[in-house]
Formats: C-alpha cells, structure tokens, sequence
C-alpha cells in the first residue's frame, strides 16, 4: 500500500511538474537566427545599349501591352503593359527613362537605358537542336512587364554567367531565380 501511495504521489508530482514547465517554455518568445524571407524580390539596374526594331501596341478596354523588339547580340525584346492613355508613346519613354528627352520613340533608333528593375523570374528554355536558350526575365515592375534574351549556347554554366553579365546579378541570384526547361 505504501508503495501504491508512492507511486501516485510520485505521478502527481511529475504531471504537475511537468505542465507547470510547458506553459513555462511555451510562454517564452524565442528568436530565430536565420529568418526566411521570401518577400523580398531582387533589384538591379538594367544598362543596355540597342536599337528598337519594331513597336506593336495593342490595346484593350483598361490596358496598353507593348510588344518591342530589338536589334541587338543578347535582348530580342521587351514587353511592357500601361494603364490605357492617349499617351502611349510618352509612357514608354518613361518606362526607359528617357523622358522628358524622348518623348516618342521610332523604329531604328539607337537608345541607352539604364531602369531598375524588380526581378520576380527567370526561365530559360534550352533548344538542343538549336544549340540556343531562350531566356525570359518575368519583373514585378507596374509597367515593364517581360525582357527577352536569346542566348548562343546550351550549357547551363554559360547560361548563368551571361544571364549575370546582362542583368548586372550575382551568379548566386541567378541560381536562385532561375529555372530550367529542356526542349528538342
């Protein structure tokens, strides 16, 4: 009988002991070293050098999407989207940052931009057959929407170093924000 009563003190102590360090340990606010922060997006300046090929606007009821394409080695073309104004023209030469400069911009004219941009995505498309990458840079930038690389080689090393090059990235951003699709 002793041993019975014991045993039970020795349970209740225990239980009580151990609920009264629980809601001890759980009242504690514990700070963490190592804090994830998926929010936070990468900015660069993008500087470029190209000439504007050709201009397709296409505009819908609340919407301007423009379509850009360009003459140079790497950048094939930009894609950018405007709340609908009667100022189509002038709201590009904002997003490159030549206005009040430039106020309409023609094709064949040679520009030199340098915008910050918010980078959301990278996805590169590897055409084996072609030995080419297509590479489309997805921003959270209001009206630069989508830049277009196209790239001479297939190897993801060359890739990821000429993706840093253009982008003025670390290759350690690259790796983060790139994604890969094999196509034949």
């Amino acid at each position: 009988m002793l041993i019975i009563l014991s045993l039970l003190l020795l349970g209740i102590t225990f239980w009580t002991g151990s609920d009264l360090l629980t809601k001890h340990l759980l009242a504690l606010s514990y700070r963490t070293i190592d804090k994830l922060q998926a929010d936070q997006m990468t900015q660069v300046i993008f500087m470029m050098s190209f000439t504007v090929l050709d201009t397709q606007i296409e505009q819908d009821k609340t919407l301007t999407k423009v379509n850009i394409n360009i003459g140079n080695s790497l950048l094939k073309s930009v894609e950018m989207e405007f709340p609908k104004s009667n100022f189509d023209e002038v709201a590009i030469a904002k997003t490159f940052g030549l206005y009040p400069q430039v106020k309409k911009i023609k094709n064949n004219q040679p520009l030199t931009v340098n915008i910050p941009v918010v980078l959301k995505a990278i996805k590169a498309e590897i055409k084996q057959e072609k030995k080419l990458t297509f590479v489309e840079v997805i921003t959270a930038n209001k009206s630069l929407i989508k830049l277009n690389f196209l790239f001479p080689t297939t190897e993801i090393n060359m890739i990821e170093s000429m993706t840093t090059q253009v982008l003025n990235l670390q290759s350690e951003d690259v790796k983060k924000l790139v994604r890969y699709q094999m196509r034949r």
